[in-house]
């Protein structure tokens, strides 16, 4: 398995904030800071594990919409932290294969469209009314691809359009020659990665103050 460091950590994250037109990340006290700015989140805290450098900088924190993030298990990230925290679903650092994904057919009545947005190349699969049924974006920063907000809405799911997102960017991947592919996937989005060859190289879990403190 792929060792994750604090410098893996921060290349994908790098390629989080560029995706999202958000201040790149700064090393701070043992991790990193991205200073978000949007209400929901104001700044993300990253760190390689949940030891002392993360348990210092939750003793510091007291409002909400400040997000601890680690490379651990939710249940180590809850041990390491006062009850006053809220520990959110599990997610997965995720590292994609170095070879070209298998061609995909487009389902009938669909096309893609490709824009360029913040830092991030975009590619929006479009259903012949108009509407958008699925999209994601992909970060080319040095020698790594980072792929991010890989979503199909509800009533285009189970067509295989996750496939045809996650193909029409890493053709992007491939022309640029990068050598590393990461993202960070929901429980949901796990399982459509782990068969298009992508592989967990870490757990990766969230913490955040209830906005009701």
């Amino acid at each position: 398995m792929k060792t994750v460091d604090l410098a893996l950590i921060e290349r994908w994250l790098t390629g989080w904030s560029l995706s999202r037109g958000v201040p790149l990340p700064l090393p701070l006290d043992g991790g990193l800071v991205v200073e978000v700015g949007k209400p929901e989140q104001l700044r993300r805290h990253v760190f390689l594990d949940a030891g002392q450098a993360l348990q210092a900088c939750a003793d510091r924190i007291h409002a909400p919409c400040i997000f601890l993030k680690a490379a651990v298990a939710p249940h180590v990230l809850r041990q390491a932290l006062p009850v006053r925290w809220n520990v959110e679903s599990p997610g997965y650092l995720m590292m994609g294969p170095r070879q070209a994904l298998s061609e995909v057919t487009i389902p009938h009545g669909y096309h893609t469209r490709f824009e360029a947005e913040h830092g991030a190349q975009v590619v929006r699969v479009i259903h012949e009314s108009g509407e958008l049924a699925a999209s994601g974006r992909i970060v080319l920063h040095g020698r790594t691809a980072i792929f991010d907000q890989i979503e199909t809405a509800e009533s285009h799911r189970r067509r295989g359009l996750g496939s045809v997102v996650m193909h029409s960017l890493d053709r992007l991947a491939v022309q640029a020659d990068v050598n590393e592919r990461l993202l960070v996937a929901t429980e949901d989005g796990r399982a459509l990665y782990t068969r298009l060859g992508w592989s967990v190289i870490a757990p990766w879990s969230t913490a955040v103050l209830p906005a009701n403190q």
